[in-house]
Formats: structure tokens, sequence, C-alpha cells
């Protein structure tokens, strides 16, 4: 077990401002609780750190030596805290940002909101697009891209690698045919991303072969939310990125379909504009988005 943090930060107060209520006051800590902790922490050392008077404080021999020590780590403490305000106070500008509707909700504006309680001092504009954006001509720093990519006078890292899902409801699946193969689902109702004409192409794998499929979709809708949704009340089966149908797998609503096919995986790019000074917003904004995504163990599929 380890001592109190807090009530070694108590104690050395205590002996710098040279009394209980002095500690007290300055740091808005009522006196009770200072002179509670500082007994508790000798209580757990097993030793005495202060002679207590009426009128002063006086630190015992061992008290003194342990005292050096913690100030010390305090002061260590309150270096760290400075670096980081001031590294706030420097990280100050715009970001502009272009995204793809797919993961924007789910994935992203989680880590746009995380980013900028980090720096408060940035501002963030960011643009949901289905369109390929020319970085340079309509002045974005970082577009966040899907699958393969064409530019190479762009800086890019990938953030995440994922697949997406074939998805529908326990009940839907009881209620129709039973899928065992891929060419199984032109018997099913689709739900699919796209827009009004193309038709929908897709290759599933097993470990042993690839299909091609052309899915002529019962419902299509160029907003993943919107499939999400028509997935999650039993419409059909639905094509989603795992990121975005995690939680309702989770939580039993939709369950993967064909899991011993599965779509290739697929890339999330950072991609800003080749330049030899990169500003600093940008690069910790790409070190920051891939680092949240892996501390959060996104859902990826893989």
């Amino acid at each position: 077990m380890n001592p109190d943090l807090n009530a070694m930060a108590l104690f050395v107060r205590v002996v710098q401002f040279k009394s209980f209520s002095e500690a007290s006051k300055r740091l808005g800590v009522p006196i009770s609780t200072v002179s509670r902790k500082v007994s508790e922490l000798e209580k757990f050392l097993g030793i005495r750190l202060l002679e207590r008077s009426t009128r002063k404080l006086r630190l015992t021999e061992l008290g003194e030596e342990y005292y050096l020590y913690c100030a010390r780590g305090l002061e260590e403490f309150d270096k760290g805290a400075l670096v980081i305000n001031d590294r706030q106070a420097e990280i100050s500008g715009t970001l502009r940002l272009s995204i793809p509707p797919s993961l924007s909700e789910t994935l992203i504006a989680p880590v746009l909101c995380d980013y900028q309680n980090l720096y408060p001092n940035i501002i963030i504009k960011t643009l949901v697009t289905e369109r390929y954006v020319d970085l340079i001509e309509d002045g974005v720093d970082i577009a966040l891209r899907v699958g393969k990519l064409n530019d190479s006078s762009m800086i890019a890292k990938p953030m995440l690698v994922y697949r997406h899902l074939l998805v529908a409801t326990p009940e839907y699946l009881k209620s129709h045919n039973h899928l065992v193969h891929p060419n199984d689902l032109k018997q099913h109702r689709l739900i699919t991303f796209g827009g009004w004409h193309e038709q929908v192409m897709c290759t599933l794998n097993n470990k042993s072969c690839s299909v091609n499929i052309a899915i002529n979709s019962s419902l299509s809708i160029n907003e993943m939310s919107g499939v999400l949704y028509a997935a999650e009340i039993g419409h059909g089966i639905a094509d989603l990125p795992a990121p975005l149908c995690n939680k309702a797998i989770k939580k039993g609503k939709l369950i993967e379909v064909l899991p011993d096919w599965q779509f290739a995986p697929t890339t999330l790019w950072a991609v800003c504009p080749s330049k030899r000074h990169t500003l600093r917003m940008i690069s910790l904004f790409m070190e920051f988005c891939r680092e949240k995504f892996r501390k959060q163990n996104v859902y990826t599929g893989i």
C-alpha cells in the first residue's frame, strides 16, 4: 500500500507555511482536514513527523529527512504542471479538417472534443463530406480519408485499420432464409451506403476463396447513421464499418452475418499537405488521434 499523495503534499505545505492554519488558509482546505491528513500520514509511516505546540511546529529528525524527499517530489509535480500549462498556451490557431461522413459522429467527433479540451486555444473547423477535397485549394490542414491513397505528394499517416461488417438484428435473421454463402444475400433485403444510380459491388473472402457479388440494394442511403438506423429496426442486412456498429453489437441489437466471410481491411488515413515545416498543432493532432484510437480499443472487426 502506498502513502496518500495528497497527505504528503499537505505535509510539505504545512512545513513551508510554518503552521496548520496558514496552510489551511493558503490552500483553501479546512484545518481539520489538514491536521487529519498529516496525522494519517504519520500513522501510515509509523513515525512522528512534526512536534506540535501551541506556538510553533518543529520537524523531527526523521520528519526533516522525509520532508526533503516529499518537497523534491512536489516540486517536480509543480514543474510538470507548468510545462503542460505552457504548452497548452503555446498551441493556438485554427485547425481545418475534412472528414468522411461514415465515421464522423461515432469515431471522430469525440476525438475532436478531447483534443480541444487538451488545447483550448485551438479553433477547429470541420467539413464532413464525401468529396475528395483539394487540401491546398480548399485550405484544409488535415483530411481523414478512407481506403487506398493516390496522391503521393501528401504526408499520410495511418490512424486506424478496420473492416466493414454485414449485420442484422437477431429477429430479422430468425424470420428470414438462412445464410451460409455470400450468394444467399441476393434473397435478402440489403441496406447499403450509396447514392441513386450506382450498383453496389462487394468482395467477401474466407480462408480459401473470394466471392464478388453485385448487390441490388433494397435501401440505399448516403449517410451512415441512416444505414445504422434501418439495420437496428430490423429492416434488413446492412453493410457498416465495425467502429460504427460496435455499440449495437455489444448490446445484442445487431449480430454479424456470415462471420466466416469478411471484407478486406480498410485504413483510415490522416493526410496533410507536404510542407517542410508542418504546424505543431497539425502534427500533434495526428499523433493524438492515433493514440486516442489505440487507448480506446476501438472495435475494428479485424
